[in-house]
């Protein structure tokens, strides 16, 4: 199919399908998207400042103080690009009298919307992914992966020594909290805003807090309370689940997992989005201005023979984590 115009106006539908966000259940304020000019991602990360210098006595040299190592990620933004069939059905439907246009606006509308919408998911996946190990596994059309790594370090990563619901655990989940919790700290210089997890794990917090204090009522404010006494952060709970093309259901953030976090205005990096081919093509034919290129973008395609509509989503990008000492990822917590 070749690219055809279907509506009079497809800029103000791509500008509206870039806003499309489930904004209540959603990673991005950890991972913002931000356009970029570039099809391919770099990011030089220096190292935290964290020198001191000795005391230097009267009349003596200053000290020199080392520069901080600067390491370079970089690779491609890979491609998204969901595509929305416009039925036989679907263009008889929108058809009216003879002689009349077809009135595709209602329909291509529509599409824009779910095709952004799957967009936006795929990154979405990405970016619990990217929260719950530090790395981002792309499930490519062939059939295999690829992944890109960011290089947290490996005293940030944990597996649970027991899982929380083994038969005999007898540990304390709450030391095991404060555990990760200083290693988080001892990473980033602070303490975490958040603790990013499931409903399932805050439910065994409070189930171990019932055996503890058999005779007190438990709820989410005990939990809660327990939590701040230890000085730990408060979880956010994320159980959000995706459909693939095989409608097979997905969690974004894995079941049993617990990643501590700055709070969430505080991005630990970004959703870096590059200029599309369609959307440079739409550029040449005054559909999108030089600044709109990157990002989401939609093209509107058809054929004569056989009758054919579609409208397609495009976009290029990939979460891409700037701060890899604010960031303690856990898993293995329900085994």
């Amino acid at each position: 199919m070749h690219i055809i115009d279907l509506i009079p106006d497809l800029q103000a539908a791509i500008l509206a399908a870039r806003q499309i966000r489930d904004a209540n259940n959603t990673l991005a304020p950890y991972l913002p998207n931000r356009p970029v000019q570039e099809v391919s991602y770099r990011l030089g990360r220096e190292q935290r400042l964290d020198q001191i210098a000795p005391v230097r006595a009267f009349d003596s040299p200053s000290t020199p103080i080392r520069r901080p190592a600067v390491s370079d990620v970089r690779g491609d933004l890979p491609a998204v690009t969901p595509r929305e069939d416009i039925t036989e059905t679907d263009l008889m439907r929108a058809q009216k009298l003879a002689q009349v246009a077809v009135d595709y606006g209602p329909g291509v509308r529509a599409a824009a919307r779910r095709v952004a919408l799957t967009v936006d998911n795929t990154f979405e996946q990405m970016r619990g992914q990217l929260l719950s190990s530090g790395a981002v596994t792309l499930q490519l059309a062939d059939g295999n992966t690829q992944s890109v790594d960011f290089g947290v370090s490996e005293d940030q990563k944990f597996t649970a020594a027991t899982a929380w619901t083994a038969a005999g655990y007898d540990g304390d989940p709450f030391e095991e909290l404060e555990e990760w919790h200083r290693a988080y700290a001892d990473a980033s210089g602070t303490d975490a805003g958040v603790m990013l997890t499931t409903r399932r794990v805050v439910t065994l917090l409070s189930t171990f807090l019932r055996r503890k204090y058999p005779q007190q009522p438990i709820g989410a404010a005990t939990v809660a309370g327990e939590l701040a006494m230890r000085n730990l952060p408060q979880p956010q709970v994320y159980d959000r689940v995706l459909t693939d093309l095989q409608k097979n259901k997905t969690r974004v953030f894995p079941e049993g997992a617990i990643t501590f976090l700055p709070t969430a205005d505080q991005p630990i990096g970004e959703t870096q989005l590059g200029p599309t081919q369609e959307a440079q093509e739409q550029m040449a034919r005054g559909v999108l201005t030089a600044e709109q290129v990157p990002g989401l973008t939609l093209v509107t395609l058809g054929n004569d023979d056989p009758v054919q509509r579609a409208v397609k989503g495009a976009a290029i990008g990939l979460p891409i984590l700037r701060d890899a000492d604010a960031i303690v990822c856990v898993n293995g917590i329900t085994g």
